[in-house]
């Protein structure tokens, strides 16, 4: 089999020119301003990219600093450069031992997942083989997509959006942040909406946190029973496991949460005592496919339902799709439905048909970078 070697390691930086939370012309939101990709180059000639949900010029920093004190305080790209790319957990495990003394959680376990991202995606081409394949198998061939979104302000604004994301297809709908989780009646009354609006049949789930000790959060989260979600994202902070499980015990509603998580680590912290119905590792924090790897066995041993977040561009949507092809049971891939430049452009390949993405066939993540778009919005 072909090797190849690790010549180059890069971080870019583009933007898109709207800052979070912009309407844009045609109704949808605009995502964070800037987008952090990794680029990674081998010898034979493959170049990949992973896009890196977390903060561009601190993931830079990581991936690029110079030594201080050889491979345990050293930039990504001094543990990686040289390495096979058939050598993914000997690479992980490089890197984690290069940030020993700087910290292996955040930002650095971020840079650590778009390498692993990106090392994969070269990988599967040089097999010619997709990544779910690498992973283990494929057990479908599309995966149902949840439309996700920004929340209106108001009930007609919620209604106008669920009724376009259903004329589209969609049958799934999430709506997050924004005005939010500050006001209880308000978004109760906004959320019916959007659930009077799209009927009984198509999924609804709400994201973001709600102000108020747990008591209140409680007893928020319990009055959506009769509103039928398909679970409550987030509403308390992933560092407060402890709260999310008896938040989940005691709330009649799905709890899901994970997205800002690393590490294996940090999800069976959350998973220990229960309550927590669904977990989100995002492929470009968690630690990758190879971290993946693990976090998805225990989840299912806590009889835990995982689905991957992803909501920066299709290039993340299409490393979770590779992972849903694989997954067992029912499944569920995060779409962002912002039309915003960089998300919607990044890549082609994707296909949506009847509310599911197609999973790619092609090597590696299946898709394409366009290079044009790469360098039209890149400032760093």
């Amino acid at each position: 089999m072909t090797d190849a070697v690790i010549t180059d390691v890069e971080v870019l930086i583009l933007d898109s020119g709207a800052e979070y939370g912009t309407r844009l012309p045609d109704g949808e939101w605009s995502g964070p301003r800037h987008s952090c990709l990794i680029r990674v180059s081998t010898d034979a000639g493959i170049v990949a990219y992973a896009d890196v949900d977390s903060h561009p010029w601190v993931v830079k920093a990581i991936v690029e600093a110079r030594p201080h004190i050889p491979a345990f305080c050293a930039g990504l790209r001094d543990a990686v450069v040289g390495q096979s790319v058939w050598d993914r957990a000997a690479l992980w495990d490089r890197m984690y031992q290069h940030s020993w003394y700087h910290g292996r959680r955040g930002p650095a376990l971020h840079a650590m997942s778009g390498i692993d991202l990106a090392v994969w995606d070269i990988a599967g081409r040089l097999a010619g083989r997709p990544v779910h394949d690498l992973l283990g198998g494929k057990r479908r061939d599309r995966v149902l997509a949840y439309a996700s979104t920004l929340f209106g302000e108001t009930p007609e604004e919620m209604r106008e959006a669920a009724r376009g994301y259903v004329d589209r297809g969609f049958r799934a709908i999430k709506f997050g942040w924004g005005p939010y989780g500050r006001d209880p009646r308000r978004d109760r009354e906004r959320i019916g909406a959007a659930r009077a609006e799209v009927g009984p049949d198509v999924r609804l789930m709400v994201d973001g946190y709600i102000e108020g000790d747990l008591g209140q959060v409680t007893r928020f989260v319990a009055s959506l029973e009769e509103l039928d979600l398909t679970w409550v994202e987030e509403p308390l902070p992933a560092d407060r496991p402890g709260d999310l499980a008896k938040l989940g015990r005691d709330a009649p509603v799905r709890i899901a949460t994970g997205e800002q998580l690393g590490g294996v680590s940090e999800f069976a912290e959350l998973l220990r005592d229960g309550g927590v119905s669904v977990v989100q590792p995002d492929l470009s924090r968690c630690g990758g496919f190879t971290a993946l790897q693990r976090i998805v066995p225990l989840a299912l041993d806590h009889g835990v339902r995982v689905v991957p977040h992803a909501w920066t561009s299709h290039l993340l949507t299409a490393a979770a799709l590779q992972v849903n092809a694989w997954l067992p049971g029912e499944v569920f891939v995060e779409y962002n439905v912002s039309s915003a430049s960089v998300a919607s452009s990044l890549v082609t390949g994707l296909t949506m048909e009847e509310g599911h993405v197609l999973v790619p066939s092609g090597p590696g993540l299946g898709v394409e970078v366009d290079e044009d778009v790469v360098e039209r919005y890149r400032v760093a």
